[in-house]
């Protein structure tokens, strides 16, 4: 009998927490009860958090004054451990608990927590990418879910998805599906241009849904229509 040198993280969702969500804490709050129903019914669930309120202070810094390639990428990362620490709070959930290692994530999801991924030190130590501003949040959700082998990838954000031309105010102009590399081909959207160009090289599908619509993410995960993006792919 071998030993399970290499065990399952076990994840079943990794759900990107957009950092635009922070400026609207009620939305906050029916997000992470969402996924607290989520975790009772059975679900294990990697939180990896949005940059937050620190991103455009420290891109108006870079542009004032431009540091070193590597810094405002790296500043962006430790924002998402910030986000990361404030989503963890208990004014939206007991259960929710922040950690650095994917180890300490696994251990968490076991006993029924939703651990919140703290990137920074697993990005800078493993340096998966090539740092630059194409590098956000999304990316490194997109990442987390391939190095976990997480079957499910939920990105949650303010608006319902994907729009032709950004038309957000026109209904009509939602994109309801896509495939990975055509996303990448729009350019930055909804989601950054490196976070789908690494899904259609990975063969990594997902969706995008508007947080302020919480039950979305459960009935997607039900396999029931939902208004939304849903990211489709094919190895190429």
């Amino acid at each position: 009998m071998f030993a399970e040198s290499f065990p399952s993280h076990d994840f079943s969702i990794v759900v990107e927490f957009g950092g635009s969500l922070m400026h609207d804490l009620s939305v906050c709050r029916a997000a992470v009860a969402e996924l607290e129903r989520l975790v009772q019914r059975g679900d294990r669930i990697l939180v990896v958090p949005g940059r937050g309120f620190q991103d455009k202070a420290i891109e108006a810094a870079d542009t004032a004054y431009p540091p070193a390639p590597f810094a405002a990428p790296h500043a962006c990362a430790l924002a998402q451990d910030q986000t990361g620490y404030l989503l963890a709070h208990r004014a939206f959930s007991p259960n929710l608990v922040p950690s650095a290692t994917l180890g300490e994530c696994r251990s968490l999801a076991k006993v029924g927590k939703i651990p919140v991924l703290l990137p920074s030190h697993m990005l800078f130590a493993m340096d998966p990418a090539v740092w630059s501003w194409d590098i956000t949040s999304d990316a490194v959700a997109a990442w987390s879910a391939w190095v976990t082998n997480a079957p499910l990838l939920a990105m949650l954000t303010d608006v319902d998805g994907i729009y032709r031309d950004a038309a957000t105010h026109d209904p009509e102009a939602l994109i309801k599906e896509i495939d990975a590399h055509d996303l990448a081909e729009l350019g930055h959207t909804s989601i950054d241009t490196c976070a789908a160009h690494f899904m259609s090289l990975r063969g990594a599908s997902g969706i995008i849904i508007n947080a302020a619509h919480p039950n979305r993410l459960r009935d997607w995960t039900d396999g029931k229509h939902v208004r939304a993006t849903h990211i489709t792919t094919f190895r190429r």
